[in-house]
């Protein structure tokens, strides 16, 4: 026979078939049809699902960078960002207060610190100033301005402290860089970073 023989009416209605007795079987196309929405039901909880984020925090107190995006509650109830924070004061502080002793600095290393977290910068960037540029408190040329900062005056420590560590911040990058001299001190920016550079290490030198 030829191969293009058409097919018989029967075999041209078998591939039908199956359709046939489905229409004719109510309970099948209802058990169908339940299959179908589950399956579309799964399929969307699949995509739907959102990303777990990934836990970036350090822990060590150490860092100087900023806080870490994710907050995970510890075991006491508070933010692992809490802890983290609460330790590098702690750790800052000490190194901070020791040396600015017999300074009228002394005492405000928890402000340097809380300060320098916060804004993202080095904690030895403005207590290292403060002694270039007034004695870290000793000779302040307007009130609480212990960083030649313009010809600014603060009503206390604490508010002056936090006001110069975020102008370091917006202006003159997260710690120190000849580009920083250059325009803090552009007179002399050899000399400036040599001796802020200096203080910075008395207070905790780079390399630990």
């Amino acid at each position: 026979m030829p191969e293009n023989t058409p097919k018989t009416r029967k075999e041209a209605r078998r591939p039908f078939a199956f359709a046939r007795s489905f229409s004719c079987n109510p309970k099948a196309l209802i058990v169908a049809g339940a299959i179908v929405i589950l399956f579309l039901s799964l399929l969307c909880n699949t995509c739907h699902k959102p990303a777990q984020k990934s836990d970036v925090a350090s822990s060590n107190g150490e860092s100087y960078g900023e806080a870490a995006s994710s907050t995970p509650t510890a075991a006491n109830g508070s933010s692992a960002t809490d802890t983290e924070r609460e330790q590098f004061i702690t750790n800052w502080a000490e190194r901070i207060d020791a040396y600015n002793a017999g300074f009228p600095l002394e005492g405000y290393g928890a402000t340097f610190a809380a300060a320098a977290y916060d804004h993202g910068v080095d904690p030895r960037y403005s207590p290292a100033i403060a002694r270039v540029e007034s004695g870290s408190g000793s000779n302040c040329f307007r009130f609480c301005n212990a960083w030649g900062w313009g010809s600014s005056s603060w009503p206390d420590w604490d508010t002056a402290i936090y006001a110069h560590v975020q102008g370091l911040a917006e202006g003159y990058g997260y710690t120190l860089s000849y580009k920083a001299a250059l325009k803090y001190n552009s007179s002399n920016p050899d000399e400036w970073y040599g001796l802020v550079r200096n203080c910075m290490d008395q207070i905790w030198p780079s390399d630990s």
